[in-house]
């Protein structure tokens, strides 16, 4: 393949394109050709609003930003809207640099890190440089010296590079500060800065928000036995740039800049909502699988995303948000701590039955705690995913538990 069409073959970002049909192509170049448009929007605007105030962005304001912001005006615009160039005037001038050359001591002693770089769009040229991935590195490790209380995880590299795909490599600095206001400031409780208690919470807040809105659908995965957090977790830990196709992603993210963390959730019961049918029809967990994964990954109408979003997922506050993660919070703590509880009790018993083995009793009251918990469910964090059941251990033979237990 010549250079040139390999040149084809990606989008306007750098991602490969994989085999589009012609209404995939059309959407694609109708979205090129408002670029024009947009720009002219937004060239006759001046931004006043203040980011990091507690004012509400203008109705205008998020109205033009959902039209679209154009690619060769999203870098600054980011960089404005996101409160990055306020957040910016609050340190020193060198306050980046020294960041960065205190995390390159460290970051040589994270492996993980070093592991995680080379899995992180893999599949994009210009990120695969030498020179890309140790901007990614001083970013990250810059992020994590400045919040030393957020543990290291492998999704900030992914918000990191995509960052660094749509502003440019040589704003490494503004990138920076874009991802410190996105995070500090837009998602402080986001799965991105939280980890796999953030995304337990995210995703119980998001099947909350499924059952209300398309109860015909959480029947579905009921019968199934279908794990919705299983499918859609990279949705709200990575912001869906490993889910949707860059251009598309970026759009959720214009608008991400300006109205915070609700959007993440609209776009994410609008992808439902776009495959409700189809979703409605599937007969095995397998098809839900490629529905939510192979559909999504070619959801390249971003404006009927929005719209579907904004418009016909009816209301989504703040405030109420913030309700549904508070109890949401404590009830995911009441469960953890219960099987907390549960599995102490277990070793215990366990315990008192070596110890009964040991002086030649043949009485076992392990197995009798078996029988009266067998059948019980006992709520654990899945691989970081949303609550599962550990019925299975209690109806396990017992050297099955290992020392673990």
């Amino acid at each position: 393949m010549s250079q040139s069409a390999a040149l084809k073959c990606l989008d306007r970002y750098g991602f490969p394109l994989a085999g589009l049909t012609a209404a995939e192509q059309a959407v694609r170049t109708e979205a090129a050709a408002r670029e024009t448009k947009l720009q002219e929007k937004w060239s006759r605007q001046t931004i006043t609003w203040q980011p990091l105030s507690n004012t509400p962005p203008p109705s205008k304001l998020k109205q033009l930003v959902r039209e679209g912001i154009p690619l060769s005006c999203r870098p600054a615009l980011w960089y404005q809207l996101s409160g990055a160039a306020a957040l910016r005037r609050t340190e020193p001038a060198e306050y980046y640099i020294s960041l960065a050359s205190l995390g390159k001591v460290s970051s040589t002693g994270n492996p993980e890190l070093s592991l995680d770089l080379f899995r992180t769009f893999s599949n994009h040229l210009a990120l695969s440089s030498h020179k890309a991935l140790e901007a990614i590195r001083r970013i990250v490790t810059a992020f994590g010296k400045r919040n030393e209380s957020v543990a290291y995880s492998q999704n900030i590299n992914f918000v990191v590079a995509f960052l660094l795909v749509v502003m440019g490599t040589a704003k490494e600095e503004e990138v920076f500060w874009t991802l410190a206001a996105l995070l500090e400031r837009r998602l402080p409780a986001s799965s991105v800065v939280e980890g796999s208690s953030g995304l337990n919470v995210e995703q119980r807040m998001f099947d909350v928000l499924v059952e209300r809105k398309h109860p015909r659908l959480i029947e579905v995965f009921d019968r199934l036995e279908c794990s919705l957090g299983g499918l859609t977790g990279e949705w709200f830990s990575r912001m869906f740039t490993t889910a949707l196709p860059a251009e598309t992603a970026a759009r959720v993210w214009d608008c991400v800049m300006v109205e915070g963390p609700k959007v993440l959730f609209r776009a994410a019961l609008s992808l439902i909502k776009m495959n409700e049918p189809a979703l409605l029809n599937t007969c095995h967990s397998v098809q839900v699988s490629r529905i939510l994964k192979w559909r999504v990954a070619r959801t390249y109408q971003a404006d009927m995303l929005l719209k579907i979003g904004f418009k016909s997922i009816g209301t989504l506050k703040t405030d109420m948000l913030h309700q549904l993660r508070i109890a949401q919070q404590a009830a995911l703590s009441v469960e953890v701590a219960a099987h907390k509880k549960r599995l102490e009790d277990i070793l215990c018993t366990n315990a008192a039955a070596r110890a009964s083995k040991a002086t030649g009793k043949s009485d076992n009251p392990l197995a009798k705690a078996l029988g009266q918990c067998k059948g019980q469910s006992l709520p654990v964090p899945i691989h970081g995913y949303a609550t599962s059941k550990l019925t299975t251990i209690l109806e396990s033979p017992i050297e099955m538990w290992g020392e673990d237990y």
